[in-house]
This record gives structure tokens, sequence and C-alpha cells, in this order.
């Protein structure tokens, strides 16, 4: 088995910010879809407990809610066969963990990385190049822009197991969890901050193994 460090949510070239609240709590916004909305396509609107988060401008916007930890089925997508950041969920199986990091703001410090939840896979859905009709993917960010555009561009799909969820406190990822998780072979240029290195390690999706897999399972599944 293997664990897979995938960063999502909005980052620093998108006007909203993914707030982290005194009590460890946040919320974490989804990113903008490039085209304009279609059903059965997500509007920012369509969330309630995010748009509050977000500028009043982006709620009309279709957004990309994915990893969705918090529906019946959870999910998982990404372009695994022509998206070179995601090309390691390629080897991606049931019973591997996608862990997922995102940039959070604090009210009152600067921005930075935390874990925010995880999918324990239980079934994939690979290379999908047509409508594979309904199923347990029916609610995935990239299943509603394929039916709303008719571009079926051999994405893939990661259904979780009961383990997978949203967290309900977020776990920061600094220098120091960075090394536990990947060793010490990271450079940490001088003139770059911790925020912007660790952004740039994990702007592809990251295959863990040994003690680093077992150190987020520890985290994600307890």
């Amino acid at each position: 088995m293997a664990a897979f460090l995938a960063n999502v949510g909005v980052n620093a070239g998108h006007a909203a910010r993914s707030p982290l609240f005194d009590d460890g709590t946040f919320a974490l916004l989804p990113i903008p879809e490039a085209g304009p909305w279609r059903p059965p396509m997500l509007r920012l609107r369509d969330v309630a407990h995010l748009r509050r988060h977000a500028p009043a401008s982006w709620h009309h916007r279709p957004v990309h809610l994915d990893p969705d930890l918090e529906s019946p089925q959870p999910t998982y997508g990404d372009n695994c066969r022509r998206a070179g950041r995601a090309f390691n969920l390629r080897r991606a199986a049931p019973k591997d963990l996608i862990v997922f990091v995102a940039r959070l703001h604090p009210t009152t410090a600067p921005a930075g990385f935390h874990l925010v939840g995880c999918l324990e896979i239980a079934e994939v859905l690979a290379d999908v190049i047509t409508d594979p009709g309904a199923g347990w993917w029916d609610a995935n960010a990239h299943i509603r822009r394929a039916r709303a555009t008719g571009r079926w561009d051999s994405f893939w799909v990661f259904r979780g197991n009961g383990a997978s969820r949203l967290f309900e406190h977020a776990v920061p990822f600094t220098r120091t969890e960075a090394v536990h998780v990947f060793g010490d072979g990271w450079r940490w240029p001088p003139q770059r901050t911790e925020l912007q290195t660790i952004g740039s390690h994990t702007r592809a999706v990251r295959r863990v193994d040994g003690a680093g897999e077992a150190w987020l399972r520890s985290i994600c599944l307890s």
C-alpha cells in the first residue's frame, strides 16, 4: 500500500482564500472552473457553507468541488493520463490513501499549508472517455464538467471508503512535517519562504511510502 499527497483548493493565484479559524476549523474553497456554468456543474452559490467565505463576485461562478469528501459517496478525480502533476495517481489502487494538503489563511497570521482530509481508495474509474452512466461517480466534479461540456478527456475518479473524510481540524504541514514524510532530500533555498518551497514541492501529486506513509495513515485513519 502507498499514500499520495495531493495539493487542492484555491491557491495564491486566486482572489478567494480558504480561511483557517482560531479553533483550528477551516473552510476549503474549491477552484473555479475555466468555462461558463452549465448544468450539472456546481456554482459556488450552490454550496451554502462555502459561499459566505468567498467574494460576492464568485457566487455565480462554476466551481470544481474536488475532492468531495462530504457526500455519501466521497470522491476525488484528476487527469492522471494527461496532466503531469497527476501521473503518480495512475499507480493508485484500492486501500491506498490520498491525503489532501491545502493553503489556508489564518485571521491574524501568514498563510500556511495544512492537511485537510483524506480518501482511502475503495474503487477506481480509470481513463473516462465516454459517459459511464449513472453510478457512484455522479457527483464528482470531473463527471459534472464532462456532462456539461461533452469533453471526456480520459480523467480518473477515485471512490473513497468509509474512512474517507474532511478533517474537523486542520493539521499543520510545515517544514518539520515535510521532512518527516519525505525525508531530508528537499532543498530549502534561503531566498524562498517555507510556504513557497512546500508549494513548489507539492504542486504535483507525490507518492509516499515507508515511514512517511505510516505517519500520514496515523493522522488520517486514527
